[in-house]
This record gives structure tokens, C-alpha cells and sequence, in this order.
């Protein structure tokens, strides 16, 4: 699918969902939502959280991690940005602000979504300021790994109406 379909009668886009059966990337004006699947193979998780990072390195995640007192420096020099914490049964209760900017801190963050993928699938929600351009330069950009499809369009003259684009290729 092309920019042309994506913007058609100068439409603003307000939900684009694209992926494959393994993974989901749903983008709106204010977040990202990524859904791992437990099929997944690793160089996908890198290819959409670096691919992500490429188009806006100003994404930002933020995850709360229960660990000892002494882990949270070694998340800080992970490049995670600890923006709370408190003390709470088994540990620390630390909230840590994940910057996409930081290649080393990306690198983790894959590798913790490998591990928490042999529990169960996996939800993460990024956060960003899109616009419909930048949705469609993340399609682009995620999509030269080939298998991936637009799930779902919806424009914002829709979003109020209830009537859902839905377009598969």
C-alpha cells in the first residue's frame, strides 16, 4: 500500500495498524502500541524496535521493574532513566523511562522482551508525538523486512462515526 491510498482525498489518518501473524505495530497521534506474538523470532523484535528508533529516536517507554536496591544502578547504566522509586515487598519499586535514542538501553529492552516472551505474547506501549506522515514512514521502514500488511486504516473523519477502514494486501 502506498502513500497515495494512506492519504487519499487529503484525509487525516488517525490509526494505522500494520504487521504480520507474529507481530502487531498499531500507531496513533500519541502512542504505539507493539504486540510480540510467542512465534516471534528475535531479528523481528530488533528489526521493529530499531526500525522505530530510526524514524523518531524521540520515543520514549516507560516500564516498572520490582529490583534490589543495587539494580537500579545497573539499569541507569543500561541507559534506562529512572524517574521513581520506592521501597515495596521483594525489593524496589522503580519506574524507568526508556529513551529510544539510546541504542545500548534498545538492546536491552529486546532482550527483555525474548525472555518475557517464554511466559506469554507481549504488549508494549510506546509513547511519541506521530503524524500521519510519520505513521507512514514507520510502515516504510518496518516493512523492508518484508511480510508486513496495513490491518487496519482509520482517518479521523471516521473515528467519530464509528466506521472502520479496514484494509488488508
Amino acid at each position: 500500500m502506498d502513500a497515495e491510498v494512506l492519504f487519499e482525498e487529503g484525509r487525516e489518518l488517525s490509526v494505522l495498524e500494520m504487521g504480520n501473524s507474529d507481530l502487531n505495530v498499531s500507531c496513533t497521534h500519541g502512542k504505539i502500541v507493539l504486540w510480540f506474538g510467542r512465534q516471534v523470532n528475535e531479528s523481528s523484535i530488533w528489526q521493529v524496535i530499531f526500525g522505530i528508533s530510526n524514524i523518531d529516536s524521540s520515543i520514549n517507554h516507560e516500564q516498572e521493574i520490582i529490583c534490589g536496591f543495587n539494580d537500579i544502578a545497573e539499569y541507569e547504566n543500561k541507559g534506562y532513566v529512572l524517574t521513581s522509586y520506592a521501597k515495596t515487598k521483594g525489593g524496589y519499586r522503580t519506574i524507568f523511562y526508556l529513551p529510544f535514542s539510546k541504542k545500548y538501553a534498545l538492546a536491552h529492552f529486546v532482550e527483555t522482551i525474548v525472555n518475557q516472551l517464554k511466559e506469554s505474547d507481549v504488549k508494549k506501549i510506546l509513547h511519541w508525538d506521530g503524524s500521519p506522515a510519520t505513521m507512514m514512514m514507520m510502515y516504510n521502514e518496518l516493512r523492508k523486512s518484508g511480510g508486513w500488511n496495513i490491518k487496519r486504516i482509520i482517518y479521523k473523519d471516521e473515528e467519530s462515526s464509528g466506521v472502520n477502514n479496514d484494509r488488508r494486501k
